[in-house]
């Protein structure tokens, strides 16, 4: 039988128990819901934590090092770039540029990746004679131009139906030209100095058109490479006047130049063009003495002109055109009822 005090004494020890179990610190542990009393929450908002109760810490992200972040968005925007690069037409893009812009663009491109020149050669299509001769006199002129010297004599008309556009020799050895002319006071280190890019971009364009006109065996050391279709016409498709013509221009205009512009350009060029000048003259004398071609009276004498007027050239080593002009006397002078005075060795 139960006592009756006890069921008094009963409800006057629960709220004890009850305020006990709200300050247990094994309540944080518990993940259940729990409804707090009425008086629970201003009570635990105005008390601050102890070093009892540890703060709860905020969830931990999978860390990453700085170099894989770097790595991953760069990978990213290389994709997300080649997807934008497939949608663009650069074919579309050049054409709305200028004609000056996609020289730099393509010389770029080509300097980056030098494989691809060969490649590019071959989709150049052959210069023809008027472009290359125009091409040479304005480079030649822009050589003149940059002597310091205002009374550099101008080339002579030209003396042959070619219109080769160079001076006679005797224009090229002008006095002003000669070792006793003044040079204004200007040291010729000074000089040179200026002519220098001048006398560079003079020799680029005549060995870049010198090979669509070549008539040098594709076996010569001196014939450049490759030696395919791609740097010209195969040599028995090339006509004799037209090589002619070239390398009468290109020789007028290393003739017509001051003596110390050709101290600098004589010794890049003579030696190739002396190959091509006996090249031309070996085709000729094959074509006429082997294979019975002929050629016309004008066009003949107009050679011998010319050659002529090379044999008079002197210093820097261009004497060597005389040998040249006997050569070809020796070989088809007949052509002009012309034979030399001597045995040459060939």
């Amino acid at each position: 039988m139960t006592h009756p005090l006890h069921h008094l004494a009963a409800p006057a020890t629960q709220p004890s128990s009850r305020l006990k179990r709200r300050f247990e610190p094994e309540d944080e542990n518990d993940t259940g819901p729990q409804r707090p009393s009425p008086g629970a929450r201003d009570e635990s908002m105005d008390r601050s934590p102890t070093p009892e109760r540890p703060k709860r810490g905020v969830p931990k992200r999978a860390r990453t090092s700085p170099a894989t972040n770097i790595l991953g968005s760069k990978d990213v925007k290389e994709n997300k770039s080649a997807d934008s690069d497939n949608d663009v037409d650069v074919g579309v893009l050049l054409a709305s540029l200028p004609s000056q812009s996609l020289l730099p663009i393509l010389t770029s491109l080509i300097s980056s990746q030098p494989s691809l020149k060969s490649h590019v050669l071959s989709l150049i299509p052959r210069p023809s004679l008027d472009t290359a001769l125009q091409a040479l006199q304005q480079s030649a002129k822009k050589l003149r131009d940059a002597y310091p010297y205002s009374n550099l004599p101008q080339p002579t008309p030209p003396s042959s139906s070619f219109g080769f556009g160079f001076g006679s020799a005797s224009t090229s050895r002008s006095p002003t030209f000669g070792a006793s002319s003044s040079n204004g006071g200007m040291r010729q280190e000074y000089i040179v100095s200026r002519l220098t890019p001048h006398i560079n971009e003079f020799t680029s364009a005549c060995l870049s058109y010198l090979p669509y006109f070549s008539l040098l065996p594709s076996s010569s050391p001196a014939r450049p490479t490759p030696s395919s279709p791609t740097h010209g016409p195969q040599r028995d498709k090339l006509h004799p006047t037209e090589t002619f013509t070239f390398l009468s221009s290109l020789t007028g205009h290393i003739l017509s130049q001051p003596p110390l512009t050709q101290a600098s350009l004589v010794p890049a060029l003579l030696p190739r063009l002396l190959d091509e000048w006996k090249a031309w003259v070996d085709h000729v004398s094959e074509v006429v003495n082997k294979q019975g071609g002929m050629f016309g009276g004008e066009t003949v004498r107009g050679w011998e002109r010319a050659l002529d007027e090379f044999a008079e050239a002197k210093d820097h080593g261009l004497e060597a055109f005389r040998e040249v002009r006997d050569r070809w006397v020796a070989q088809v002078g007949w052509l002009v009822g012309r034979q030399h005075h001597r045995m040459m060795d060939l």
